[in-house]
């Protein structure tokens, strides 16, 4: 007999067969388990391929895409199907960019060997940096040939239009554990290239906003199937600046991020910081909202790694559900030996140019004081620009103009102890022009009022912090003001008063020993990239009266000095000092003198405290022998660099240079304040003996 099922029964027994459906339907389901995306990133490695600093001409560990290429086999070990991008100001940086741009020109079908290099690494794609710009279009275009991945951007276009110059973006399909996946790629690099590069661009294209050229073409990745979006963006990340339509922000990379949907990773550069990290203290992780900033060290210093987690949908394509960035830094990394062979023979070819002596230097020249004391080295750079620039006017409507000349330090410490140019009293050779004039810049001339010269200089003292005199314990100088756009001007006599706020701290400004009048008119030598609005000076950019550009490289012109003269010997003239007003000590005067000197330096590699005197703290051996040997040239003995050298040890370790008669010194630690006053007791002896 058939027993009929009660009501508890009949639902237990329903249940169980939407269980067994459950599982039936669940096992036919496609699998959502997420994959990862590996993407690996350059930027701003300026034409470093060996690990080598060729303006001191020895092994630089830490540097270039040799130490790059070994990382990126190591990550692509692990991740096959990794991605590799470059994000700008590649080709220009070291003699071996200038080399092949402009001593040796690349052949028409040849490879630059930046490009063959990244070729043959399997860079998927990028984009253009502002110094890509430094060696003109034409240039730019025979580079660009001779490379086997795409190189987008999309914010430069064609004159009159929004027709972009380049290839704006480009859709790479790939494979991503056996489902296809479609990666968008843009690039963006500063509009700021028609004022850094106007002689090269002018006419030829133009720049638009970043964030513009973003919003109009990531939807149109988006509609034609990108399912991750990556903003090759050679700009930096800058919280700070707040992107406005038409604003042409230079730093662009956070508002990428924070005001365009659908950017899933963006590279940052051309800042020359590290992201993730203190390069963007907002968002140390280098996440924003649902984008995630990466910017790897410049010079191959690090290479940039994010990892996204994508997840596929339903309907097909894929989206990202987890990011993250990290940076792998190069130093201690063995360089690859593959890298290595493939651009031995541009290495050996730009060693065997760069060593070649072209004359001789008595004197030192070097920049570590050049951010507050007048040097040799800004010295030699004006005189060289100032001479050319009057010969070059002579039968001119010019001639008789007063010529003035300004120069900036570009090596000076920002890359690190090493980020110096210093070159000893000997044969000078073409790296060592190279390592005091940096940048491939041409010398131009431009007419300026009495006026505009004194705000000109008034915006160069930006580089200086405002002080409260003290023992020197506050920095003298801005870590936020570039080193490059502390333009001295020589011609005229002045003085930089550094407790007064900015805007007031030019003082005693004078020509031939008399006060310069507002209206009064001189030509001004400098570069083109000042002189076309770099740093944004008076009177430069649209508002520059230009006499004279004759497209000569300022680098150039310093070689032809040498090769001239045979030997040369720069000593800075004194025209400009630091108001002696910045310190409350009781040993001031003599502190003034060496820092007039260029001989105390302070803290000079830290960026936050660069200047910074601490004449109340111990002087170590280390210092002292710092101290010693810039304003002597006698290297004297450390054998504990951090302890504290006493009165007798300082008088005794310069026995062999100047006898100190009666000298009465106690036998106890000297602070920083007491070497300077020996140091420049001595100095003040030696200048009297010729007089005798």
């Amino acid at each position: 007999m058939t027993r009929l099922l009660g009501p508890r029964s009949r639902w237990t027994g329903l249940w169980s067969w939407s269980l067994v459906v459950l599982v039936i339907l669940v096992a036919a389901a496609p699998s959502f388990a997420s994959s990862q995306l590996v993407i690996l990133a350059t930027t701003d490695v300026h034409a470093n391929i060996y690990p080598w600093d060729y303006y001191a001409n020895r092994a630089d560990d830490g540097v270039g895409l040799a130490l790059i290429d070994t990382l990126v086999q190591r990550v692509r070990s692990e991740h096959p199907q990794a991605l590799l991008f470059d994000n700008g100001d590649t080709i220009q940086g070291t003699p071996l960019g200038y080399f092949v741009a402009r001593v040796r020109p690349l052949q028409p079908g040849k490879v630059h060997p930046v490009i063959d290099v990244l070729n043959r690494m399997g860079y998927d794609a990028a984009t253009i940096g502002n110094h890509e710009f430094n060696y003109g279009l034409p240039f730019l275009e025979q580079v660009l040939a001779g490379a086997r991945f795409p190189v987008v951007l999309a914010n430069v276009y064609r004159p009159g239009t929004n027709q972009p110059y380049f290839t704006p973006y480009v859709l790479l399909r790939r494979e991503l554990d056996g489902r296809p996946l479609t990666v968008g790629v843009i690039g963006f690099t500063p509009p700021q290239i028609l004022v850094w590069d106007r002689s090269n661009l002018q006419g030829r294209v133009e720049a638009g906003d970043i964030v513009e050229a973003a919003r109009r073409f990531v939807p149109e990745m988006r509609a034609q199937g990108a399912d991750v979006v990556v903003a090759l963006a050679h700009t930096g990340a800058s919280p700070a600046s707040r992107w406005a339509p038409g604003s042409l922000q230079e730093n662009a990379a956070y508002s990428l991020a924070t005001e365009v949907p659908g950017i899933d990773v963006v590279v940052a550069g051309h800042s020359h910081v590290s992201i993730p990290g203190k390069g963007l203290p907002d968002a140390p992780d280098g996440v924003v909202g649902k984008t995630v900033i990466v910017q790897p060290g410049f010079w191959g210093h690090e290479l940039g790694m994010v990892t996204l987690e994508l997840e596929p949908r339903a309907e097909g394509g894929w989206r990202v559900v987890g990011r993250k960035a990290q940076l792998l830094p190069t130093k201690g990394v063995a360089p690859s030996a593959r890298v290595m062979e493939w651009a031995r023979q541009a290495h050996e070819t730009t060693v065997a140019y760069v060593t070649s002596p072209i004359g001789e230097t008595l004197v030192r020249i070097d920049s570590r004081a050049s951010r507050w004391a007048d040097t040799a080295l800004i010295q030699w750079i004006n005189d060289v620009q100032r001479r050319y620039v009057e010969r070059a006017l002579e039968g001119t409507q010019w001639e008789g103009v007063p010529v003035l000349s300004a120069a900036a330090p570009f090596k000076a410490g920002r890359g690190g102890e090493q980020d110096y140019t210093d070159i000893r009293p000997g044969p000078i050779t073409i790296a060592d022009v190279a390592s005091a004039y940096l940048y491939d810049n041409t010398v131009k001339a431009i007419r300026i009022t009495g006026a505009e010269l004194k705000a000109w200089l008034e915006r160069a003292a930006l580089n200086f912090e405002q002080v409260t005199p003290g023992s020197g314990q506050q920095p003298l100088v801005s870590a936020r003001w570039p080193s490059y756009n502390f333009d001295q001007i020589d011609g005229v006599r002045y003085a930089i008063d550094v407790t007064r706020p900015p805007g007031q701290r030019i003082v005693e400004l004078t020509f031939e020993g008399r006060p310069v009048k507002p209206d009064e008119w001189f030509i001004l030598a400098t570069n083109n990239y000042r002189a076309d609005g770099g740093g944004g000076f008076p009177a430069t950019g649209k508002d520059a009266r230009v006499v004279l550009d004759p497209l000569v490289e300022s680098r150039q012109l310093l070689i032809d000095s040498v090769v001239e003269a045979r030997t040369i010997a720069p000593h800075p003239d004194g025209n400009w000092h630091l108001v002696h007003n910045y310190l409350d000590h009781p040993q001031a005067g003599p502190v003034y003198d060496l820092v007039d000197r260029g001989v105390f330096l302070g803290v000079a590699t830290d960026g936050q405290r660069l200047g910074q005197l601490d004449l109340d703290e111990a002087l170590t051996q280390s210092a002292w022998a710092e101290m010693v040997e810039r304003a002597l040239d006698v290297r004297i003995p450390v054998s504990a660099p951090e302890a504290v050298v006493t009165g007798r040890q300082a008088v005794e370790s310069l026995a062999g240079v100047v006898q100190l008669p009666g000298l009465e010194v106690a036998d106890v630690g000297l602070t920083r304040a007491d070497g300077a006053q020996l140091l420049s007791a001595v100095l003040a002896v030696l200048e009297a003996v010729p007089a005798r």
